[in-house]
């Protein structure tokens, strides 16, 4: 994108920007081509756009023609699989452009690719095994809206993407992933005779951040495909899925009860904690002028690392590191519950006090 932004026409920068950071639910839209009518585009003259739509396991691609004499009015577009749709469809979009709107563009994309849909599904439908597929899918209660099919005339083959209902209330927050979109979904391939190709799971960048490689994998193993593609199946996955998330909300609230209780209890000693996981939170503590680090991990166990940074211990001939201790926790109460702040209080003070005590008697002659 960094190097396209200088062929942009001014008129349509902002609209251009807004279409791509737009939450798609297949996931997010590139940008791969700035043209115009011109055979070499100068800088800040192109109205030409041509998107890559991520669609059912693949990319189809858009132009979006602008005139740049007059950017106010509604531009052409052009899909490259040169698709043969009802021409009123066309019409009923363009009745809602408007420029002064930000997102018209996105929205506008939206549209085109409820259209590319529609054709696909029609293709789909004139293949007697694919439509078999698809009707059985519709039949056993599978959203029409949650599936996403198209014909590869190439390879001779079909690409069905089955999205997965995926419920995102109260899920942590994770910043520096771009695209913070939920979305999960199961995508085959099918020969001409119907039998499933290939399968594969379909994960938004922030749900794989999110659940990591131990549940991904844990996810994964619980399909098994036979040769069709089964609702019922399909529905031991969804279960999966929900009850795995329901595992990493109940995590990620333990916690943050954890993280807010010790900043309650110990406001001056936080030096650090995971503001989005809260993974971990790290205090520091001073007692007769030493210095005693403590840093409580919260990821698939709770542990104490202790560290006694005055207190040094020799490891080498010439080196020294501070004397370090670390103890695994089993919490007795639930922190969500009235008794863990004074439980979690007089457990931390007395692992400290043992700690500084196996401290002070490590420490290697000066």
């Amino acid at each position: 994108m960094d190097d396209m932004e200088d062929k942009i026409h001014p008129s349509f920068s902002d609209l251009i920007e807004t279409a791509l950071a737009f939450e798609y639910p297949g996931g997010p839209l590139e940008l791969s081509k700035v043209t115009s009518e011109d055979d070499f585009v100068k800088p800040y003259t192109g109205h030409h756009f041509t998107f890559r739509i991520p669609y059912s396991g693949t990319f189809v691609e858009w132009e979006i023609l602008f005139d740049p004499e007059n950017p106010a009015q509604s531009p052409d577009f052009v899909c490259a699989d040169d698709i043969n749709c009802d021409p009123e469809s066309y019409c009923q979009i363009m009745q809602y452009w408007d420029l002064q709107s930000p997102d018209c563009l996105a929205k506008l994309i939206s549209q085109l690719i409820h259209i590319y849909k529609e054709y696909q599904i029609s293709q789909i439908l004139g293949f007697g095994k694919a439509a078999e597929t698809y009707h059985s899918l519709v039949t056993a209660g599978v959203l029409v809206e949650n599936i996403e099919a198209c014909y590869l005339s190439r390879e001779r083959k079909f690409n069905f993407l089955i999205k997965l209902n995926v419920n995102d209330e109260d899920l942590p927050v994770v910043k520096g992933l771009g695209s913070i979109l939920v979305y999960a979904g199961l995508l085959f391939s099918l020969g001409m005779d119907g039998k499933i190709l290939t399968h594969s799971l379909v994960i938004s960048p922030y749900l794989e951040h999110l659940l990591g490689s131990q549940l991904l994998d844990q996810l994964q193993s619980t399909s098994s495909f036979s040769q069709n593609i089964d609702a019922l199946v399909l529905n031991d996955f969804s279960l999966s899925l929900y009850r795995i998330l329901k595992k990493v909300r109940e995590n990620h609230k333990r916690r943050r009860d954890t993280v807010s209780t010790l900043l309650s209890l110990y406001p001056t000693n936080v030096v650090f904690y995971d503001e989005e996981l809260y993974s971990h939170i790290i205090l520091l503590f001073k007692l007769d002028d030493a210095r005693y680090v403590t840093r409580l991990e919260l990821n698939d166990e709770a542990k104490f690392i202790f560290f006694a940074m005055d207190c040094p211990v020799k490891i080498a001939k010439e080196e020294t590191i501070p004397y370090t201790e670390t103890e695994t926790l089993s919490f007795a109460h639930k922190p969500s519950t009235a008794e863990f702040s004074k439980y979690l209080h007089k457990t931390l003070c007395s692992k400290l006090k043992l700690f500084v005590n196996r401290a002070l008697k490590s420490v290697t002659p000066a």
